[in-house]
This record gives structure tokens, C-alpha cells and sequence, in this order.
């Protein structure tokens, strides 16, 4: 490929505002690669949580902030019935109508999003310009596998298939283990070998083995947990071994660094679980809990531990591992997912879901200290010759040139054919309609449904419900004396085409 790139990356999570996961930290590290190679990059990324859109520059990079898009009338029947449904087309309208703004103003020579969440629905329907869609976690996976207590109700099943539908609208796909893309194939009916492997990037000059620590020894051996607390991290089993290494090497010191989430039993905290956990074995004064932290002070962290522990019950590909591997850490990893394919043998791989594996692997690697030592500088060798992020970048060009062939091949395969400013607008309709009817269903079947509409409707929109009923008197006097004058049904009729759309707006409020 040659010449000067301009290329979007749609993510809805990117640092440091939204710098969740993997996804953001993969966002990241592409970003800054490409355009170290000299490419122009701009990022279409979601606003934090009561922030404001913004435009932002950061290290050559422009990142555009935007909040979730609202829907008119804001689908209050789907957000009923199918809550995540609807985030997921919020935010991947937002992300689309700034994309549009832009790409209008001075188009983009490729996108590259992520499935998840169907990111890419709209960019790969209207084949507005070359997409690569890059795999993470589908939804289907969740599904199949019930990772986050997902389950296969029609909100999320609704969810995986736009995922498919934005993969197979994809000029190219791309993923970071043959692990996940072995399922994607599977689950897609899908080429294998058209799937390109790209692994994930990372800065191996800033995660490194030289540079500051954050945490102070305290004599002890020091084994280190990163990531979210929830089960598809497997954070629970590292706890359930605590106790056994513990009373095997007593001088160890386990630090925790991650947020909570509400993914434990009957939807509860995952941290309170652990900690009733620790306590119950009387463990505590070997745990210490930190919350998130952000990625550019990560390395210190890394750089403070002996040991490395990725205990997931499934990963396409952890950061966690890499990062880690990268400041020279020995890890402990499992044979789920991606894992095996980053750690190599350069760490020591444990099955999932399993307590014991995971503290005999940490006793034997606390008892050996030369271990250690050869599998951290073995971890930083393989980092350096594999996964650089000017390597990932260039190999990610590659891909966007495949790209740009397939998309002027296939550009008349697009599913939407109007002009792209058009399909918001044409979604916006579809979507009405489906939560009017939704609507109107539960309107008809529920009387507790129609109690709360009018109390909430008279009590919130009062001129609203005088309105309305005046229309419904007028109708039925219309009916009783068998006619009326012209320009009271017009003006009858104008009045309720008002209150529609009035009613339209106000019906997310009715059924709160």
C-alpha cells in the first residue's frame, strides 16, 4: 500500500475517557501505530457517562466524544422489552451520525470497528466505505457459553444477529486468536481461511521491565490479579486459592486491581462476594482490593509484581497477559480462549475453572525463584518479536488495502442503498413502528399497563391527556349525532396528528 492513509476507528470504548477493556486498549495502541507510520487517524468514540460530546487532539490523534444517540420518542416500549437492544442502537446510531459528519466532510479511506455490540451495523449495511470489522468477543459466544449471565432471551439473540449481519457485510474480518476465529467461522457458516489473524498490538517501550513501580515491597513475594470482577475473568477461582498458597508460602502478598461489577449470584456485587470470601478463610491480611487503573500508569503496577495471574474462564485474547508479558512477569494463564496462543511457553498454563491448578502452578513458581526469572525474560523476548505495535500496525495495512479491493468488488451488495445521511433517518421509522406496536400490545393486554400510563401520563403531561381526551369526546359526539362540519374533523384530525407526535416523545415517561 502506498501513500498517506485516512482512517477511522470506530470504538465506542477508547482511554482515557472510556478506557474500559481490551477493546479500548487495542484502540489505542492501532492508533498510535498507524500514525507513527505516518497514516492519518481519527477515533469516533463514546463520551463518559454525563459528559458532553467533544472533539479532543491527543498525540496526533483527533478523538471525537459523542453521547448516546436519541432516538426520537426514545423507544420506551423496546426499552421495556429489550433494554440492551436498545443501548446498542443508541450508541451505534451516535457513532454513526458523527462518523457521517465527517466521512462527509473529508471521506475516509477505511474504517475499522470492532463486532461488538454491532458497532459496524451501519457502515456495513450502507457500504459507505471499506470496513474491516476486527473480532473481539461476539455476543453469540456470550450466548452460547452464558458469560455474563447472558442468556438466549430474544433481546440479546437480537443483538447477535446484528453482529453477524455487520460480520458477513464486512469487507474484511479480522481476528486477534485462531481460537475465536474458529468460532466465528463455525457460528457464521463462514470461510475460515478468509478470517486474517492479526494479534493484539502493545507498546513494548512503555510496558517494559525498566521504569518506576507503584507498589512498595513489603518483603513478601508479590502476585498480581488485573482486570474486571466478574466471572468470565475467573477471579473468583484465584480467591478460592488464596487460602492453599498461602499456607504453603506464607510470605506472599496478593494485590487485586479492578473494578467491581454486579455479576455474582442474583446479580450482587462481585467484590462483596470475594471479600465475604477472604473473610470466611481468614486470608485477609494477604489481599489487598485497588480499584481501575487507567492504562497509562499500568506498567507500574506490572513492574511491582513477581508473578502475574490471568485465571479467565474465557478470553479471545487478554491484555492482561501481554501487558505483562511485556514488563517481563512470569504468567499464570489458562488454556481458554486465546491465552495459549500469547503465553506460548513462557508461562505456565492451568485449566479454567480450577482452584487447585491455579494454586499448585502459583506454589511451585513462588518455591522457584530461577522460574521465575527465565520465564519473565522469555515472556519479554516473545513480546518483542511478535506483538510490537508498529509490527501489528503495518500488518493492519496489509489488511486495509485487502480491504479497499474487496469493498470496490462488493460495494453493490450493499444492503441500504439510499444516501448514507438517509439512514438514521429510515431506522429511526422502522424502530418507531416496532415500539409503537410493542406499545400498543401491552396496552391492550395489561390493565396494570394502562393504570400506569394514565397516572403517569396525566401526572407528567396533564395539557398532553386534556388533549387527548378532548379528541376521544370529540370523536364520539362525532359518532352520536352521525356528522360534522368539515373544518372540525380537519381541525379534530390536525389536533391528533399533533398529539401522536407529542405522545411519541412522551412515551419512554408513560411506562417508567
Amino acid at each position: 500500500m502506498t501513500g498517506k492513509l485516512r482512517i477511522c476507528l470506530i470504538s465506542r470504548e477508547y482511554p482515557p475517557d472510556t478506557g474500559f477493556g481490551g477493546i479500548a486498549t487495542f484502540a489505542n495502541h492501532l492508533a498510535l501505530g498507524l500514525t507513527a507510520l505516518g497514516h492519518e487517524v481519527e477515533v469516533v468514540a463514546l463520551a463518559r457517562d454525563g459528559d458532553k460530546a467533544k472533539t479532543v487532539e491527543d498525540t496526533g490523534i483527533r478523538v471525537h466524544r459523542v453521547e448516546p444517540y436519541e432516538i426520537e420518542g426514545a423507544l420506551g416500549a423496546v426499552a421495556l422489552c429489550m433494554p440492551y437492544s436498545r443501548y446498542v442502537l443508541r450508541s451505534s446510531s451516535a457513532l454513526w451520525k458523527k462518523f457521517v459528519e465527517l466521512h462527509r466532510a473529508n471521506p475516509f479511506d477505511v474504517v475499522d470497528t470492532p463486532e461488538l455490540l454491532a458497532e459496524g451495523i451501519i457502515p456495513a449495511v450502507t457500504k459507505a466505505a471499506p470496513l474491516l470489522i476486527r473480532l473481539y468477543t461476539p455476543h453469540s459466544k456470550f450466548i452460547a457459553e452464558q458469560l455474563h449471565n447472558v442468556t438466549a432471551s430474544f433481546d440479546h439473540q437480537f443483538v447477535a444477529m446484528l453482529e453477524r449481519v455487520a460480520m458477513l457485510s464486512a469487507d474484511v474480518i479480522t481476528s486477534p486468536s485462531d481460537d475465536l476465529a474458529d468460532f466465528v467461522s463455525r457460528d457464521l457458516n463462514y470461510p475460515r481461511e478468509v478470517i486474517r489473524i492479526v494479534r493484539n498490538p502493545i507498546d513494548t517501550d512503555k510496558f517494559s521491565p525498566e521504569g518506576d513501580k507503584a507498589l512498595a515491597s513489603d518483603g513478601r513475594k508479590l502476585v498480581l490479579f488485573i482486570g474486571r470482577l466478574e466471572e468470565r475473568k475467573g477471579i473468583a477461582y484465584l480467591v478460592d486459592a488464596i487460602p492453599k498458597v498461602a499456607k504453603s508460602f506464607p510470605d506472599v502478598r496478593f494485590v487485586i486491581v479492578g473494578d467491581d461489577t454486579n455479576n455474582a449470584r442474583g446479580q450482587t456485587s462481585v467484590l462483596a462476594e470475594l471479600k465475604e470470601s477472604i473473610e470466611r478463610h481468614d486470608v485477609s491480611r494477604y489481599v489487598e482490593f485497588l480499584p481501575r487503573v487507567p492504562l497509562g500508569e499500568l506498567p507500574n503496577y506490572y513492574r511491582s509484581a513477581d508473578i502475574c495471574v490471568v485465571p479467565s474462564v474465557y478470553d479471545n485474547s487478554p491484555y492482561t497477559c501481554l501487558e505483562a508479558m511485556s514488563c517481563g512477569k512470569p504468567v499464570i494463564g489458562t488454556s481458554s480462549g486465546g491465552t495459549p496462543e500469547y503465553l506460548g511457553d513462557s508461562g505456565i498454563l492451568v485449566p479454567p475453572r480450577n482452584s487447585d491448578a491455579i494454586a499448585q502452578a502459583l506454589i511451585s513458581l513462588l518455591h522457584n525463584e530461577p522460574e521465575q526469572q527465565r520465564l519473565g525474560s522469555q515472556a519479554r523476548a516473545r513480546v518483542l518479536e511478535k506483538f510490537d505495535r508498529k509490527e501489528i500496525a503495518r500488518q493492519t495495512l496489509e489488511l486495509y488495502n485487502q480491504a479497499r479491493t474487496n469493498f470496490l468488488e462488493r460495494r453493490e451488495l450493499a444492503i441500504y442503498r439510499k444516501p448514507i445521511q438517509h439512514a438514521l433517518l429510515d431506522a429511526d421509522a422502522l424502530l418507531y413502528a416496532y415500539d409503537q406496536q410493542l406499545y400498543d400490545l401491552l396496552y391492550a393486554q395489561s390493565f396494570r399497563f394502562r393504570v400506569k400510563h394514565w397516572w403517569t401520563l396525566t401526572t407528567k403531561r396533564p395539557r398532553l391527556t386534556i388533549a387527548k381526551l378532548f379528541v376521544a369526546f370529540a370523536r364520539l359526539a362525532f359518532r352520536t349525532i352521525g356528522h360534522a362540519p368539515e373544518k372540525a374533523r380537519t381541525l379534530i384530525e390536525k389536533l391528533d396528528e399533533d398529539i401522536r407526535i407529542k405522545q411519541r416523545r412522551a412515551a419512554p415517561e408513560s411506562i417508567r
